[in-house]
């Protein structure tokens, strides 16, 4: 016997999905030119959403500039930071001070993607940085990748595609967790609609428009949203 049990939330009214049109493409430039870009933007929608928002990277060493460039910019200055692996603390902890105050942004890698449950009006707010491909040169997912192209497959679509789309999945969830929330998620990888692969995240997730527009834009649609 079989049931499907319907999402007790409604994703069309409570989510708008974006992807800001005026990043770069993360593959053409370099690290430092990419986070420089998304911090210009981080700073923008802080201010927008004021405060109460997740950014998710997928490594420690982009967190961590970011998070400085954020600081030396003094811009953001009445907001309190909380970062991974920077501010002292376990996960809990983190997110328990987190939740402790009104203008404040988060930023997390690995274990924040999952297990994370900060509802209602604490986070309004969810940034994915870029799509949470594994580093190919990381060495368990290299002796699969090796494994996979020995028998004849495709070590992309059977290993790296699965299981990035399963964490992007996972990610997507950190934003509504009761029938009563409702925030943004921001996509800042182009990747997620300038490749054929892209649609295999989407597809993944509830079916919510995904809207385009510059950064001026965005804060507008911000705006009217919240």
């Amino acid at each position: 016997m079989e049931k499907q049990i319907p999402s007790p939330f409604s994703y069309e009214s409570q989510v708008k999905l974006i992807v800001p049109d005026d990043l770069p493409e993360i593959k053409s430039v370099s690290n430092d030119d990419y986070v420089a870009a998304i911090t210009e933007h981080i700073i923008s929608i802080a201010e927008a959403t004021n405060g109460r928002m997740l950014i998710l990277f997928t490594s420690h060493e982009m967190l961590k500039k970011a998070y400085e460039l954020i600081k030396e910019s003094g811009l953001l200055e009445e907001f309190i930071l909380i970062a991974q692996g920077i501010t002292a603390g376990s996960r809990t902890r983190l997110t328990r001070n987190f939740k402790r105050f009104d203008k404040a942004i988060l930023f997390g890698t690995s274990s924040f993607w999952e297990g994370v449950d900060i509802p209602g009006e604490d986070l309004s707010c969810l940034i994915i940085v870029r799509l949470p491909f594994t580093p190919p040169d990381e060495p368990i997912t290299a002796a699969k990748c090796a494994l996979i192209k020995e028998n004849g497959g495709s070590p992309f679509s059977e290993l790296s595609l699965p299981e990035a789309v399963l964490r992007f999945k996972q990610g997507f969830g950190r934003l509504i967790r009761t029938s009563n929330d409702r925030g943004l998620i921001l996509i800042f990888d182009r990747r997620l609609v300038t490749t054929s692969y892209g649609g295999a995240f989407l597809q993944s997730v509830p079916d919510v428009p995904v809207e385009k527009g510059s950064i001026t834009e965005i804060v507008d649609m911000i705006h009217d949203w919240l």
